[in-house]
């Protein structure tokens, strides 16, 4: 399952919300996502085991890791902020 997923530049996510068509029904899919600076947009799988969960528990238990195409959703105990990494 693909989610929209905002993060900040520590990983942190600032907001999720579920992919889908709303063509025709409210005319939101003119509108759209506004980051704000150091804010990143993404469209990211979530891993297998989440996908059941409310988005209040993912926001909560995931952080984003990588930048681009290398980015995904990861367990925060998992997740190393990336200014604890060595380059």
């Amino acid at each position: 399952m693909k989610m929209q997923v905002v993060s900040d530049g520590r990983g942190q996510i600032v907001s999720m919300s579920n992919l889908g068509d709303v063509r025709g029904v409210s005319g939101i899919a003119k509108a759209g996502i506004l980051p704000k600076p150091g804010q990143t947009v993404h469209i990211l799988e979530v891993p297998a085991e989440f996908e059941k969960q409310p988005l209040l528990e993912l926001h909560r238990t995931l952080r984003v890791e990588g930048v681009g195409d290398q980015a995904r959703l990861v367990r925060l105990e998992h997740f190393i902020a990336p200014f604890l990494k060595l380059s």
